[in-house]
């Protein structure tokens, strides 16, 4: 195997034969690699390299800027199945501005590219960043070098550098990186309560069956109870602790808690909202994260809990933060406000690129240079949507910025797999940040009256990256709430379905938010395992039957591995950012998502949700709802994908704006490309909510109509079975058909009863769905399946209140062997069966 960097000539200190020692060391003994090597290239010899199946290759510097170049190397290390890994840039230690982060055009190219094809992104600016901030100048000296503008790293920093690339290519493609056991067990806040009621949970967990406890993620004011006083005999008294008693841990970086010493400090850290208001103390999340006092601080914490962490065996993940973005989106502070025009610059380069992007001859909103464009804070009326949109893509960005500092230092402290508990309610570019993870966390409260959510939770985090195993963080034993909001328990017995689908679908952790009930806080009327008194909370019986139902699931899940569905929808960060954009006042864009995947499981089609980067060949029917940006090359995966014969369907308002959110009119369209390869023009938008003016669709002698906002045109070649009219748009259509793609303009408000979405899947989503041939389902009974040469083992669940029917298509056994014969099943409400099949 040979490691091969590409760069051309940009200062990398990097010393090639320690690289090779390190590597050697750390993969000795495995199979597939029998020898390393290490070459330092130009970019102008790259297509005369002999690259081989397993060689490594990474792109550094400036070459990286151009994204055509990369786009070609990634064709030919795909062809050669060689791997490979887009670098960003060490940065210049700028003296001319705080140490805050500033991203570069390499980077920005570098990241956008890596998201497409799905590319890890070896992040040495991050890492680079993350250390000049945490080290104090006496450090920095040791290791820099006055260069025009700052400073770099000199060739003294070559054994640090070397062994941060070395340890990162190991973690990255040595590593399995994954959690040995199945977990099972709860949040903790041992800070909270005294040693002897944090000693009867710890025996009590463990005694009920619990295997794993999750800690940390608040407590920074035990660990630094003043400004550089670290207290980290705290941490390792519970780890210890929780090691004694045979309890993992998933260990959290406190990162969301600066204490009050902090903000007393450091005012000027504070969140600023639109109103330009500054957050105060007393809650969570309440700094901005691209404050670099808080960075500072942030990353001097992190290191010194990776160093903890790394020396205690029973520290199975860590975790970042704690949901980033739960709470605030966007900053309006004065680091944001330094940060917002350098970042433009690196995406538009030049100010008339941006001028023309966004049109701003609209209203006189011409800007003449980066540094003149506001931020979408406070004004009479709503911001252009291109620079609204901008500004959050640029807050996801930094975000991810900051997250991966963390991560770089932690990759350089310790090899435990790295985590976060992300969610479908945050803004995000989940991508991004877990590629600079291990595996992908979540956080989801599912209830009673909207089932659906949390097997379509399990069909989205599993394909994030390519990682099968997937942690849930938090749910709860039985319902959430705080101070202003209480809300319903679970009905006896949901529990345990959430639970069997959960480790069928590829959960390597079940825990509940939390163990012991606040007793403090705005959080007090949240379930929990035990009440704050220690008593059993309502749910504590289903999370014992729960246990002793994964017992008796285990023996199935440890033959077996994870068998996808052979339909998938697209779930795309950049079109929920889109959607808070444009909300035409009735969308949500995780509602639409809970609603599209019901109006399909509701049918008996259990679809994952995927990624616009997945490999679309691995499944045969691909959906690909309000993805409102279709660029070139994502619409080129789409022809590809349809000539070699998949079925796509798209809409509603997919491809109606452009990566700017402005209309896209290309082709002499409202659907740019995408509209003109699927025939269609004439293209008008309009709100059917009123009878009088909805469109109305007829299905033989079925009527339904389409709700929201649709998409009417004039269509080639429309639906054989299906026709939509409207009064105000007369002559046009919702419908359209083009070799194995489908458009749909619109769907209905509700789903149940709906004919248009009965037609819908009878004809073009059901036929290529291939758990079919072995069992349908439907209403609120959700499946997922497991694989072995020899079996398919469906395990399905009644996550209804009411029995339900499914049907059997072949002879089966169930969990305990009794066979199972064709025909219809009887599931009880809350029931969960397991169907063994012969192949």
């Amino acid at each position: 195997m040979n490691i091969f960097i590409v760069t051309d000539g940009t200062a990398l200190p990097l010393d090639r034969q320690q690289l090779v020692c390190r590597m050697r060391n750390a993969v000795a003994g495995a199979d597939s690699v029998s020898a390393i090597g290490c070459e330092v290239i130009g970019l102008d010899e790259f297509p005369t390299l002999s690259l081989a199946e397993g060689d490594i290759v990474i792109v550094y510097g400036a070459c990286a800027q151009d994204a055509d170049c990369l786009y070609g190397i990634a064709d030919c290390c795909e062809r050669s199945d060689a791997r490979l890994a887009l670098a960003t840039k060490l940065p210049v230690f700028r003296t001319d501005v705080p140490d805050v982060a500033y991203p570069t055009a390499i980077d920005m190219v570098v990241r956008d590219v890596a998201r497409e094809r799905r590319l890890h992104v070896l992040d040495l600016f991050a890492y680079a960043m993350s250390w000049y901030m945490r080290e104090y100048e006496s450090e920095r000296t040791q290791l820099l070098e006055p260069v025009e503008g700052g400073r770099r790293f000199s060739a003294a920093a070559s054994p640090m550098v070397t062994s941060f690339i070395a340890r990162w290519l190991v973690r990255r493609y040595f590593s399995r990186r994954h959690i040995a056991d199945r977990l099972y067990g709860a949040s903790m806040y041992p800070e909270m309560w005294s040693e002897e009621t944090n000693d009867e949970d710890m025996n009590h967990a463990r005694d009920i069956g619990m295997n794993a406890v999750r800690i940390g993620e608040f407590f920074w004011s035990r660990l630094e109870p003043e400004e550089g006083h670290y207290d980290m005999a705290y941490l390792e008294g519970l780890l210890d602790r929780y090691r004694a008693r045979g309890l993992k841990v998933v260990l959290g970086i406190p990162t969301p808690t600066p204490p009050r010493w902090f903000t007393l400090a450091y005012p000027q850290s504070c969140i600023v909202n639109s109103d330009g208001h500054v957050m105060q103390h007393g809650s969570r999340q309440h700094v901005c994260t691209n404050n670099p006092d808080y960075r500072r601080k942030a990353y001097q914490l992190t290191r010194r809990i990776g160093e903890v962490a790394s020396r205690y065996p029973n520290v199975v993940a860590i975790q970042l933060d704690n949901e980033f973005k739960c709470h605030v989106d966007m900053c309006f502070c004065e680091t944001c406000r330094r940060l917002w025009p350098q970042w433009l610059q690196s995406k538009y380069g030049d100010i008339e690129a941006l001028n023309a992007a966004w049109g701003t001859s609209i209203w006189s909103e011409r800007y003449d240079s980066f540094a003149d464009v506001v931020m979408p804070e406070a004004t009479p009326f709503a911001h252009n949507s291109s620079l609204d949109y901008a500004f959050r893509t640029f807050t996801a960005d930094t975000l991810t910025q900051f997250a991966s500092g963390l991560a770089q230092i932690l990759v350089e402290a310790t090899s435990i797999p790295l985590t976060h508990n992300t969610s479908t309610n945050f803004n995000l570019r989940n991508y991004d940040l877990f590629d600079q993870l291990d595996i992908v966390g979540f956080d989801t409260y599912p209830n009673s009256l909207t089932p659906w959510m949390f097997p379509m939770n399990l069909g989205l985090w599993r394909n994030l990256i390519p990682n099968d195993d997937v942690l849930l963080l938090e749910t709860c034993a039985s319902h959430v709430g705080y101070t202003g909001n209480y809300m319903l328990p679970h009905p006896t017995g949901f529990l345990e379905t959430e639970v069997f689908l959960g480790y069928a679908s590829g959960l390597k952790s079940f825990l509940y938010w939390l163990y012991r009930g606040q007793k403090y806080g705005v959080e007090q009327p949240h379930s929990a395992v035990m009440t704050a008194a220690g008593t059993p909370d309502i749910g504590y019986d289903d999370v014992l039957e729960s246990q002793r139902l994964l017992s008796r699931q285990l023996p199935f899940l440890e033959e077996t591995e994870v068998a996808r569905s052979s339909v998938a929808m697209v779930y795309s960060d950049e079109a929920r950012r889109a959607y808070n954009v444009e909300s035409g006042g009735i969308y949500n864009f995780k509602t639409m998502v809970t609603d599209y995947y019901h109006a399909l499981s509701s049918r008996g089609v259990d679809p994952e949700l995927i990624p616009e980067n997945a490999d679309f060949t691995q499944y045969r029917c691909v959906l690909m709802p309000f993805v409102r940006n279709v660029s070139v090359r994502l619409l080129d995966k789409c022809r590809q994908y349809v000539a070699q014969g998949g079925k796509l369907i798209f809409g509603p308002m997919t491809g109606d704006r452009t990566a700017d959110m402005t209309w896209n009119t290309a082709d002499g369209n409202g659907l740019g490309e995408l509209g003109a390869w699927m025939g269609v023009d004439d293209v008008v938008q309009y709100l059917s909510a009123d009878p009088r003016t909805e469109a109305v669709v007829t299905v033989g002698d079925a009527h339904d109509a389409l709700g929201g906002l649709v998409t009417m045109f004039r269509a080639e070649r429309s639906l054989e079975y299906m026709t939509v009219t409207s009064d105000v748009a007369a002559g046009r259509t919702a419908v359209a058909r083009h070799d194995g793609a489908v458009y749909i303009g619109g769907i209905p408000a509700q789903a149940d009863g709906s004919a248009f979405w009965d037609a819908l899947v009878a004809h073009d989503i059901a036929p290529f769905d291939d758990d079919r041939a072995f069992v349908q389902t439907g209403g609120a009974v959700l499946k997922f399946r497991r694989d072995n040469e020899r079996h398919a083992d469906f395990h399905i669940a009644n996550m209804g209140g009411e029995p339900a029917c499914i049907e059997v298509v072949k002879p089966a056994t169930d969990i305990d062997g009794a066979g199972i014969a064709p025909g219809t099943l009887e599931l009880a409400p809350f029931a969960c069966v397991l169907l063994r099949f012969a192949k």
